[in-house]
């Protein structure tokens, strides 16, 4: 793709210079807003009776006064026996905590928009100093991601890949076949089939052989990203909504408890019959003995006792006791979060527990001087953190369970890494082997299992499943190894498929024309609600250094040509097929893989030999496959070899990333032509590679025999045939037939992956709050 275009799009500077001018608009409007509807409201809802955030509201605030004024009646009637200095006392008391609740209320209906603000602020203070290149950006073809939300846009007149809250009004953006819009946006071209674009709708460019009936293969024609421009910056419609419910957050559990306790029981029901008993039982005291009372009797019993036993249910210090412990737990809760955020994860070095990465407590330094520096902080409603909006203090204070639903980015990596490799080999290989100790018995390693084969050619023969598992470092975002620790013995299995991963997979080049086909597919599957378009290609660059390749081994191989294949699917097809989906019953209701096949063509330098290197979902590369490679040699895939393969990956389909790979050498190239287009295969193509399929040809002699030759140790031994002349392919059924009689290499299964340390820092912080 062109990434460098003349005069499109905004510069940097401009675009940044946009964005704080809209979100300071919009900042603006909502503050004019709050004065003229909801002027003063944070001193309603300091002292409101329904309020659940303060702790002091009319009622107390009354009883309080009353108190007050009660035993100053009290000291000017007996001024000799009664002092005033207790009403003096709790006057401070009450005025001080009206002041830190009305003062607190505003911070909390103040709180985001001064977070805004001081946003703004740095962001202004921080523009003379930006200059951001294409490498500050992610990756233009970065797999992706739910928890990544980018989008391709012109700036500085390259294009580059912008997060979404980058983006703003003007903005040239690029959209893909089967994206969301970022925002209302129209159309540079006039003519375009969707002139105007409203956000999170999906430009989906009608494809007009979506519906077609066909038997043969057809070429595509991929379709094209097209260029739109902004027309409203997108980030201002979640400020509007967050500013909006900023003040509708849900209320704590220890809020809601103390509101019970204090407000609805005691200063609801308690505070108020107490008063109206003891007045009562005074007022008939004073009027049936009032000959026999005198001043001091008179002033101790309407007013001191009243107030005496009023008091003790008034929060007089309550309210700054709870306010005082929030702000300093919540400045510990920061600093042990800015001490677990510089402290690092070591490994556990045990071999049993190899896998887990520990928080040492004894590196969190908590320093009182920081401790101090936040509570300060608070108190002036200038913490980092947003603490009276959503009061995180209280809500890791009463968890007793916790669970994540949004899992992707959150507790896990951002992206699936491998978790699986699968293969096959041959039984009698197995048997002859001396490798592995369960051998000796006949028995399958302990590590395997083996699959009851349907093949009634070879009752006692067929293949063995092999399924390696994969452990994910999880104090590196890739790094890989094997749990098993002699899988050096599947070594001649796993060279084709480290090859194939390094040549197709994680090779740059390809990385422009996948991402391409991928929004391609996007949008078919719009058009069929069954299939639904699943990026499978994630980095496997670990996979491929851990069976023993490096990078440089691409060297040896030049890219050729790329092709991409695909077919729709049917639902009579499906359930015929999925003896999964048979057994629901509901295969109108289940989405699948949209099938689909990424080849590349790569020739080796020293030797001029060509291979064809696929990946893709397993149900079309298995129908592309005649034989297996086993490590040693072909062998033919039989029916039963074929249902391991389709059942594995039809379980494995349900919860995770399934990858298959395939190669086959070539004596044949494309024209150039041909490579750019997109291959369609009908949606029932069980006819086409019948007739094309041929049994293991006996006239390509393998270059390399591992059991005679080892003197090479290149993870193509398998892969080099001697090279036979027919011509080059300009038409779609040639290139079908090319990428037919495959040979199968294996599997690879991809799941997301936990952030141990995540988890170990939040039950950290769980048992510090």
């Amino acid at each position: 793709m062109d990434t460098n275009t003349e005069d499109i799009g905004l510069s940097t500077a401009d675009a940044l210079k946009i964005l704080h001018l809209e979100i300071n608009t919009v900042l603006l409007h909502y503050e004019r807003s709050q004065n003229k509807s909801k002027a003063n409201l944070w001193i309603k809802d300091a002292l409101c009776i329904k309020s659940q955030h303060t702790t002091l509201n009319v009622i107390s605030l009354l009883f309080g006064i009353c108190a007050v004024v009660s035993l100053i009646c009290a000291h000017l009637l007996d001024i000799d026996n009664i002092s005033g200095y207790e009403a003096i006392h709790i006057s401070l008391l009450l005025i001080s905590d009206v002041s830190l609740e009305i003062y607190d209320n505003k911070l909390r209906h103040n709180e985001i928009l001064n977070r805004v603000t001081s946003i703004l602020e740095r962001l202004l203070s921080e523009l003379p100093n930006i200059k951001w290149n294409s490498e500050n950006y992610p990756d233009l073809c970065a797999p992706f991601s739910p928890c990544i939300t980018s989008q391709w846009a012109y700036r500085d007149n390259k294009l580059v890949n912008v997060p979404w809250a980058l983006l703003v009004k003007g903005d040239v953006i690029l959209m893909r076949p089967g994206q969301p819009s970022p925002g209302y946006c129209e159309a540079i071209d006039k003519h375009s089939e969707h002139p105007l674009l409203h956000a999170k709708e999906i430009y989906a460019p009608q494809i007009h052989s979506a519906n077609e009936i066909f038997n043969t293969p057809k070429s595509r024609k991929p379709v094209e990203p097209k260029p739109y421009r902004l027309l409203e910056t997108p980030y201002l419609n979640n400020l509007r909504i967050y500013m909006e419910q900023s003040l509708d957050r849900p209320i704590t559990l220890l809020n809601q408890q103390r509101h019970l306790v204090m407000i609805r029981l005691i200063e609801r029901v308690i505070l108020p019959v107490t008063f109206v008993l003891i007045i009562s039982m005074n007022l008939f005291r004073f009027f049936y003995f009032q000959k026999y009372i005198g001043n001091y009797l008179l002033s101790n019993m309407l007013f001191i006792v009243p107030a005496n036993i009023i008091l003790p249910l008034l929060p007089l210090v309550f309210p700054l006791f709870w306010n005082i412990t929030n702000y300093i737990g919540i400045a510990r809760f920061k600093t042990i979060f800015d001490a677990t955020t510089r402290c690092e994860a070591k490994e556990n070095l045990l071999e049993e527990d190899g896998d887990n990465t520990t928080i040492d407590q004894i590196e969190l330094r908590i320093s009182e001087r920081e401790i101090w520096k936040n509570f300060l902080d608070i108190i002036k409603g200038k913490p980092e953190i947003l603490i009276r909006s959503t009061n995180i203090l209280h809500v890791l204070g009463s968890v007793t369970a916790l669970g994540c639903v949004d899992k992707k980015g959150l507790l896990s990596w951002p992206n699936p890494t491998a978790e699986k490799v699968f293969f096959l080999h041959n039984q009698e290989n197995e048997s002859s082997s001396s490798s592995s100790a369960s051998e000796d018995d006949g028995s399958p390693p302990y590590d395997c299992y083996v699959s009851p084969s349907r093949n009634t050619e070879s009752p006692g023969g067929g293949a063995i499943v092999e399924v390696l598992d994969l452990t994910h470092d999880h104090a590196d975002p890739f790094k890989l190894r094997f749990d098993d620790h002699d899988w050096s013995r599947y070594l001649p299995s796993l060279k084709p498929l480290g090859l194939a991963i390094l040549l197709n997979t994680c090779n740059v080049e390809t990385q422009e024309k996948y991402a391409a086909f991928c929004s391609h597919i996007t949008c078919e599957a719009i058009f069929n609600e069954n299939l639904v378009p699943v990026t499978n290609r994630r980095c496997l660059c670990e996979v491929a250094k851990e069976i023993g390749f490096v990078d440089q081994a691409q060297k040896i191989f030049a890219l050729e040509s790329q092709l991409c294949t695909f077919r729709h699917l049917q639902p009579d097809m499906v359930k015929r097929d999925n003896k999964y989906v048979r057994s629901l019953q509901m295969s109108t209701k289940l989405k699948f893989p949209f099938p689909h096949m990424f080849a590349v063509i790569v020739r080796e330098l020293s030797t001029g030999n060509s291979q064809l290197l696929s990946e893709g979902t397993a149900d079309i590369i298995l129908d592309s496959c005649i034989d297996y490679w086993d490590g040693y040699d072909l062998v033919p895939l039989t029916y039963g070899d074929r249902k391991k393969i389709q059942d594995f990956y039809q379980r494995s389909s349900l919860t995770a990333y399934c990858t298959a790979f395939a190669y086959r050498p070539l004596s044949k190239t494309i024209s150039t032509s041909l490579s750019d287009l997109y291959l369609e295969l009908p949606s029932d193509s069980r006819h086409l590679y019948q007739s094309l399929r041929s049994p293991t040809p006996a006239h390509w002699d393998c270059v390399l025999e591992p059991k005679i030759k080892t003197t090479q140790f290149y993870s193509t031994d398998s892969l080099l045939y001697n090279d036979y002349s027919t011509g080059n392919m300009t038409d779609a059924e040639s290139c079908f037939q090319m990428q037919c009689n495959q040979i199968f290499i294996g599997m690879v299964t991809m799941q997301y992956q936990v952030l141990t340390d995540m988890v170990s820092i939040n039950i950290l912080k769980l048992n510090a709050t």
